[in-house]
């Protein structure tokens, strides 16, 4: 588990000056939330980087992008993590962008994700592959770096069947 204070930008700035700060915290090996014993997973890195100038239309992202690395334990392949943020920030999904080029919400449900408030907090639970679309550096190395953001997308495109071209997005 991990915690950091990062600041709130509505341009989704790692850094601005005179922002508001809130603290997110990251779980890995997490069962809606809770540690599983027998991850072994350890966060290595959790850190805030500025949102990418091209995201999808609507998108509003204002942690900018939430960054992380994790180790897992030997004989693993995938890993589940749960991010806690401020509710506040009116947040619906984790996005991260696969190796296409395309955004997911993979706290939703087609992608075996959730959101839940718990103790004051939401959620957001996902589950990356080593090596997967989603793990940055593309290798089964047993290391998931994974940059995303808890962002906000209107719901009105949420849910709608994919039409879109390359490096847009999709739930």
């Amino acid at each position: 588990m991990a915690s950091a204070s990062v600041p709130v930008s509505p341009i989704g700035e790692s850094k601005p000056a005179g922002a508001a700060s809130t603290y997110v915290t990251l779980v890995t090996g997490s069962q809606d939330g809770k540690l599983d014993p027998d991850s072994g997973a350890r966060i290595t890195r959790l850190e805030q980087k500025n949102a990418p100038a091209q995201l999808p239309p609507g998108m509003e992202t204002p942690l900018g992008l939430i960054s992380f690395e994790a180790k897992l334990a030997t004989g693993r392949s995938s890993e589940t993590f749960s991010l806690y943020v401020d509710p506040a920030l009116g947040v619906n999904g984790y996005w991260a962008k696969d190796s296409t080029g395309t955004w997911t919400n993979l706290s939703s449900a087609p992608h075996g994700g959730k959101m839940a408030l718990e103790g004051g907090r939401l959620r957001l639970d996902l589950e990356i592959t080593d090596g997967g679309p989603f793990d940055a550096d593309g290798q089964a190395n047993g290391v998931i770096t994974a940059p995303g953001a808890a962002a906000q997308m209107p719901l009105s495109v949420v849910g709608q069947a994919s039409s879109v071209a390359h490096g847009e997005f999709w739930l």
